[in-house]
């Protein structure tokens, strides 16, 4: 497994462990950085239809050696909601789960 997988399921599992009412939890693989989407309940529904991701800066002494975009969308939001045009589309997203 490559450095940037290995960085995007720990922090999908981690995220998950802080926050239990994360549904599901999406990796759009790239080379260079990490990109997750998480799917909440509770949070609102996106106003203008996009998905905004929070950007971290890499961080080599806890582990993380990529930069990491996060975003966390409303489950009615999943597949419809417009990604970040360097992130791909919906069919690229990879679900992380416990088991994989």
């Amino acid at each position: 497994m490559n450095p940037i997988e290995r960085q995007a399921r720990f922090l999908a599992k981690e995220n998950k462990q802080a926050e239990p009412d994360i549904i599901n939890v999406y990796w759009f693989p790239n080379d260079k950085e990490v990109r997750l989407v998480e799917v909440h309940p509770h949070v609102p529904k996106s106003l203008d239809g996009s998905v905004h991701p929070f950007f971290f800066l890499p961080s080599p002494a806890d582990n993380l050696p990529a930069s990491t975009g996060v975003a966390m969308i409303n489950p009615n939001d999943y597949g419809n909601a417009i990604l970040p045009v360097e992130w791909g589309t919906w069919l690229d997203a990879v679900e992380l789960t416990d088991e994989s």
